[in-house]
């Protein structure tokens, strides 16, 4: 039944991948707690199983991953970013302990930012590199009434450079493991075996101890 319900499921990311990053990363920011790399690695292994790295196969996981997870992440990222630019502190003095976002988060955030000598560059890498909380730049960038237009294009660029990079790292380590998979069940078989032996050995080995403690 669970090899049944995991092909229909594969089958499922395969027609609908686009679709499913997308709307996976808008759930990953707002409520559900599984973070974006690994919808973007479980999908990419998926959809890029066994491809050979070709323009193709990069265009596809552009296409197909990056960029529908990159939109997802910055619709997515809005929501706490309205919340706070509208209710400002009061909001995460109330909510913080249910989100696992501190004032304390956000003052680190923000000194990061004044220390910047360039603001949007800062946001742009701090969605580059997942250092700061995604939930809380979007609460801070929201505290501090950061630019929308500049909030929308550094949260989707940003994201889009470590997205990509995700996805790059799980094809690579996808098409390894599909390399080796034959020498890894192959020693899976002997390491069973040589345990079954040792077992069998043991249990041999106790019953002639007790023959001979008898005599």
């Amino acid at each position: 039944m669970l090899s049944s319900i995991l092909t229909s499921l594969e089958s499922f990311i395969l027609n609908n991948g686009a679709w499913t990053v997308f709307l996976g990363c808008i759930m990953e920011q707002i409520i559900v707690p599984i973070p974006a790399s690994l919808i973007v690695v479980s999908t990419t292994v998926i959809i890029l199983k066994g491809a050979p790295i070709s323009i193709d196969s990069l265009w596809i996981l552009l296409v197909k991953i990056a960029i529908p997870a990159s939109l997802g992440i910055t619709v997515g990222s809005l929501f706490y970013y309205y919340l706070a630019y509208k209710l400002e502190k009061p909001f995460i003095e109330r909510t913080g302990k249910y989100l696992g976002v501190s004032m304390e988060d956000v003052a680190g955030a923000e000194k990061r930012f004044k220390d910047s000598r360039f603001d949007d560059l800062f946001i742009f890498l701090a969605r580059c590199v997942p250092i700061i909380p995604c939930i809380v730049i979007n609460i801070f960038c929201g505290l501090i009434r950061y630019d929308l237009k500049m909030y929308l294009i550094t949260t989707f660029f940003g994201s889009l450079v470590q997205i990509f990079a995700w996805g790059l790292l799980a094809w690579l380590f996808g098409n390894i493991y599909l390399a080796l998979e034959g020498s890894v069940s192959m020693l899976g078989n002997i390491v069973t075996l040589v345990i079954i032996l040792l077992v069998l050995y043991y249990l041999l080995k106790k019953k002639m101890e007790k023959r001979e403690g008898a005599r």
